[in-house]
């Protein structure tokens, strides 16, 4: 396969299915080609096995030069927490710890084997924090390696999302809503940056099974007050509604125009390699 120095590789885990999008570069980008394969749940071991298995079988049929990949991860696969600031705090190896010592107050042991990153929003305001399996970050590089490709960057979908749709959130205080198959979070945010953190579980299609989940999720939010706009997006493809309380407004956010002539099935699948630009 030939491709250009103008296209770049957009891959992405989930539970149900792996992606390989083939993409040109630039503000608008263009799908040029795709394949999508499914996979069963993992049956033992890690949650991530079968999808990176059948991502393994997407990129045996291709033939790719050498070219540099970004790789989302499902929120199934990310653990996240809202950090608050400590002062007194200088080198890179203290956050270090602190991110790493907070997440094994809630996950124990297991958190020593996991690779810590953090954002925050200036001096004294909390981090928003991630933590993603090494050997997932490991196996993944060793596939894309395989294939012919240097695995550039690895995101975690609610990352992904937020940078993708940046530019569209200008509101002072709000949320952003990010929604997939069987999971949904609700990342909070002021003037001052990241608020509040909740994510739930979803049953059922997303469309059917937000307008529950949304109130609980609003009941939970400990450090912020409620959010005046809430910016939403469903990675599978649904229309995002629900009965909206008076003090909140939502704003649907639409897919990327690069999916726009798919199906909807495809649509949804796609979604989530096509965010990490």
């Amino acid at each position: 396969m030939s491709l250009s120095l103008h296209e770049r590789i957009g891959l992405s885990l989930a539970p149900e299915r792996a992606v390989w999008l083939r993409l040109s570069r630039g503000l608008r980008p263009r799908l040029v080609e795709r394949a999508v394969a499914a996979c069963p749940p993992a049956e033992q071991g890690p949650a991530w096995r079968p999808a990176l298995a059948a991502l393994r079988g997407l990129l045996q049929e291709q033939r790719l030069p050498p070219r540099a990949a970004t790789l989302v991860l499902s929120n199934h696969f990310v653990r996240y927490q809202l950090i608050p600031w400590r002062e007194g705090l200088d080198t890179p190896e203290e956050w270090q710890a602190l991110v790493q010592h907070a997440f094994r107050q809630v996950y124990g042991d297991a958190a020593a084997q996991w690779l810590y990153r953090w954002s925050g929003s200036g001096y004294g305001g909390p981090l928003l924090a991630s933590a993603i399996d090494s050997e997932l970050l490991q196996e993944a590089a060793a596939l894309a390696q395989e294939a012919g490709l240097r695995l550039a960057s690895v995101q975690p979908y609610l990352m992904a999302a937020c940078n993708h749709w940046r530019g569209q959130i200008k509101v002072g205080r709000g949320a952003f809503l990010l929604a997939e198959p069987g999971r949904v979070g609700l990342a909070c945010f002021d003037e001052r940056g990241w608020s509040d953190l909740v994510f739930e579980p979803l049953d059922g299609d997303i469309a059917t099974a937000l307008p529950a989940v949304l109130p609980r999720m609003l009941l939970r939010l400990q450090r912020s007050p409620l959010p005046l706009e809430v910016f939403a997006f469903a990675g599978d493809g649904s229309a995002v509604v629900w009965p909206e309380p008076q003090t909140l407004r939502l704003r649907p956010l639409a897919l990327p125009s690069a999916l726009a002539a798919l199906s909807a099935a495809d649509r949804a699948a796609c979604s989530m390699a096509l965010l990490g630009d």
